[in-house]
């Protein structure tokens, strides 16, 4: 995976600095790191969502009987 991702990472870079005239974005060094930035916020923002979301049904389930409910529940 390593020799594909810095590629793919030198791909997008070039894409965000490179004048528009040359197919790019032109944002220069501080804009392309101010988007980089921001995807990274964005979908670690996401993945966090995420994994609470997957936690959360397990916290909603009513909880357990104990031992002392069974035995009071018996007597009743």
């Amino acid at each position: 995976m390593c020799h594909r991702a810095r590629p793919l990472g030198a791909t997008a870079g070039d894409f965000l600095t490179k004048p528009v005239a040359k197919g790019g974005l032109d944002l220069g060094t501080a804009g392309s790191s101010a988007v980089l930035l921001g995807v990274l916020v964005g979908l670690t923002g996401y993945a966090h969502t995420q994994e609470r979301r997957s936690l959360a049904p397990s916290a909603a389930l009513p909880p357990e009987t104990g031992e002392c409910d069974r035995a009071t529940e018996r007597a009743d």
